[in-house]
């Protein structure tokens, strides 16, 4: 699958549409002057302030996974300040069995003055957009997704995405939905060094993925719910993401429904799960029909017309229901 590549004035003037259309798209050049001391900026604006990192081995070559039994992760967590990090990671670049380090998610507005945070802003996103560093060595971050659509922009070293759509999921073997290394499941599947005979119907995640490079200054629009794996490629990556949902649309509430959900439809009889399927296709997907085409514009009803204070109503009889 192809991947279109845009200007960053080129995706904002066609925001809107290039969303509805719900495929990745690489923004080259996003950010056309990187500062070739973005590290000693980062160091100096974060006012010694602590962020988590994660460890691991040599021998899993930066790919931060699970145990052999998918009972626990082959990494650790520990925390100091972000210039004693890029000291690990300074560290490591001349060694040839090197350690692999990875500060993940760091949350800008809580770490950094304003003056980086203005520095690091996207002033075409909204004011609550989520904005996050990720800084490591060598890194293999299985396929995962977002709530949320991401700009993903390389502000230091090299990076490559590989990408799936959300249909894929039966191919990409996913792993325990209780316990994931960062919130959301993750693939099975090493993408850089797939076992097909393990996972035979990868090959048609394979088919339908989309990889892009990216450089220094480049950025990859991710449409929320695409799966995406990414590799760091350089002894010092540094990435910075921006989160954000278009309005109306919900954040975490469809997965935490999917989850409870899980907890009982599976163990229905077949029929029955058949037939749940098709209610939830009509009445809530509501993909290939209308449910509430054949009556009034003006019927005040769950399927119509519903106020903001209507909609809180209804997720608070829910929770106690639950």
């Amino acid at each position: 699958m192809t991947v279109e590549v845009l200007t960053r004035k080129a995706f904002f003037d066609n925001k809107n549409g290039i969303i509805n259309n719900n495929k990745p798209v690489k923004i080259s050049q996003f950010v056309p002057d990187v500062s070739k001391d973005i590290t000693l900026d980062l160091i100096r604006c974060s006012d010694n302030k602590s962020v988590h990192y994660m460890s691991c081995a040599s021998e899993h070559k930066g790919r931060y996974f699970y145990n052999e039994d998918l009972t626990n992760f082959n990494f650790e967590h520990s925390e100091g300040s972000l210039k004693s990090f890029f000291e690990l990671l300074e560290k490591q670049k001349e060694k040839a069995e090197k350690s692999y380090f990875a500060a993940q998610a760091i949350p800008v507005d809580v770490i950094f003055k304003d003056a980086m945070s203005d520095i690091l802003s996207c002033e075409e996103l909204p004011n609550n957009t989520d904005r996050r560093l990720w800084i490591g060595n060598q890194c293999n971050t299985a396929a995962h997704f977002d709530f949320s659509h991401n700009i993903a922009v390389v502000l230091k070293g090299k990076r490559e995405f590989k990408l799936f759509p959300t249909n894929q999921v039966n191919n990409l073997y996913i792993g325990p939905i209780s316990r994931t290394p960062g919130g959301t499941p993750i693939s099975l599947v090493d993408v850089t060094n797939p076992d097909y005979e393990k996972f035979p119907r990868y090959k048609q995640a394979e088919a339908e993925s989309i990889t892009i490079e990216l450089n220094a200054g480049d950025a990859v629009f991710i449409p929320n719910l695409w799966w995406h794996s990414v590799q760091s490629l350089s002894d010092e990556n540094i990435l910075l993401n921006y989160w954000w949902k278009e309005t109306g649309e919900a954040e975490g509430a469809p997965f935490e429904s999917m989850i409870f959900l899980m907890s009982f439809i599976p163990m229905l009889s077949r029929n029955e799960r058949q037939a749940w399927e098709s209610l939830f296709k009509y009445f809530v997907f509501q993909t290939d029909h209308d449910p509430k085409a054949h009556m009034p514009d003006n019927l005040y009803d769950i399927l119509n017309n519903l106020s903001e204070q209507d909609i809180q109503g209804i997720k608070k009889w829910f929770k106690q229901k639950i």
